[in-house]
This record gives C-alpha cells, structure tokens and sequence, in this order.
C-alpha cells in the first residue's frame, strides 16, 4: 500500500512544481513587459515640431498679406466710385494721408477734409489707364506687401493710374459759369505709387491704414480716350487749415538736392 501511494503522488508534486515555475516565468515577464507598455510608439521629435510651427506661421502670414492686398484694393475700389465717406473707415483713428506734399492727420477730422471735401469737389480719384508714353509710371510688378514678425503690422506699396482733380482757383465769370454746370475743375492724370502703412486690431483681427502716401512718377494732361499727353505740373498747397477749408494740417517742405 506504501508503495502504490508514493508511485501515485510523485508525479503530482512534480505537476505542482512545473505550474509554480511556470506561473513565476510568466510573472516575470509581465513585469519586464509593463514599463515598455508605458513607453509611446512614436517619440516626439522637436524637429518636426518646431518645422510645422515654421509652417504654420508662414499660412498665417501669407493670410495678412491677402489681407493687406484685399484692403488696399477695397480703398482703390472705393475711391474709384467717389464713395469719399466710406473710405475715410479704412483708417485707423490716428490714420495720416500725404497727398501733393500735404500731410492730413486723424481719421475724423484731416481725412474726412481730404477725402469728403477736397477730393470729392475735384473728383479724384477715378481710376483710368496710364497716359501713352508713362505706362512704366505704373508697373503692377513694383506691388509688394511685408508683414511684421509679430503680425500686428504691415508695409506695403501698390503702383496707382488715376484722375486727380482740382477746383480752379479763379474768380472769372468763365470759371464762374463752369462751376454752376458742374465744372471749373482743373484735370489730369498721374501716375507711381502708393506707399501704406496698416495695423492689425488686437481685438477683431482687423487690418487698417495707418498711414498712406501717394509719390507721384508722372502727371499729364491725359484723358481717357486721348492718344497723346503732355507732362503738367500741380500747384502745390500754399496754406494750411483753417487758412485753407479743405488744406492740410502741414506742408512738407521739399529736400533740396
């Protein structure tokens, strides 16, 4: 009976032996196994990271200089219809415009003489094509726009064609009668480009003229419609405002060279 019962239990205590060395392995290599579990697929990689930052920045400044392009086009648009009173809101409050060595200040009170008072008694403004013999004047190619690394600021410059008006000075009764028919108004065309200033709102998002200056290459006596035309000069201001209704607030003085 003894040795029938130890022949039994020997393979037994063997079985025992191999689960408990089994399950130990096995422990074993669950615990090597869970830190890698903890361990990411992909390791991040500043490189790439910092590349899409790169590129990120670059859409969002290529997203202002469209912006920048759209309002200078809408300003064109604008003053091209005589739509004085809604252009003037293109500027920033502190906006300044310098036109024919005239500088006008503030968007409420210099801007609105110029635009709503002296551009609109002269129609200026009106967009035409260059004068014959000063297409180079005007060349869409000089069009550029930069903005700042901070995006909050924008330099640009846009090459302009348009018709500058300007109401005659004189008393006569000639010029007299011109007036009450809708005349009396001295024209020409000029031609170069426009240089401008813009600010981003902080709040909106919303890009605004701060400063634009008009540096004329060529003035002429063109018409629409004329195959010829002759270079002319333009009375500069000789007054400032209040000495002047629709004057600038200041005179630049040419440099000498």
């Amino acid at each position: 009976m003894d040795t029938t019962s130890k022949s039994i239990d020997q393979p037994n205590a063997g079985r025992r032996s191999f689960i408990w060395k089994a399950g130990a392995a096995v422990s074993a290599l669950l615990a090597t196994a869970v830190p890698a579990v903890a361990v990411p697929l992909f390791k991040k990689d500043k490189g790439m990271e910092s590349e899409m930052e790169r590129l990120n920045n670059r859409v969002r400044i290529f997203e202002d200089e469209k912006s920048v392009h759209d309002l200078y086009h809408t300003y064109e648009s604008l003053l091209d219809r005589g739509a004085y009173e809604t252009l003037v809101e293109l500027f920033s409050n502190d906006g300044e415009v310098i036109f024919n060595s005239g500088v006008y200040t503030g968007k409420e009170t210099g801007l609105r003489r110029l635009y709503c008072g002296l551009f609109r008694s002269g129609m200026t403004g009106k967009r035409i094509s260059p004068a014959p013999g000063f297409e180079n004047a005007c060349e869409s190619d000089q069009d550029q726009v930069q903005v700042s690394g901070d995006r909050g600021s924008a330099k640009a410059q846009f090459s302009y064609s348009m018709q500058i008006g300007a109401p005659l000075a004189s008393d006569s009764v000639l010029v007299s009668m011109a007036r009450l028919q809708g005349g009396g108004v001295m024209r020409w065309w000029e031609g170069g480009t426009c240089h401008i200033s813009c600010i981003k709102d902080a709040l909106n998002g919303a890009w605004k003229i701060k400063r634009l200056e008009y540096q004329a290459v060529a003035k002429t006596d063109y018409r629409p419609g004329k195959t010829y035309s002759m270079p002319v000069s333009s009375v500069p201001f000789s007054k400032v405002y209040p000495g002047e209704p629709n004057g600038p607030d200041k005179i630049l003085v040419p440099v000498q060279a």
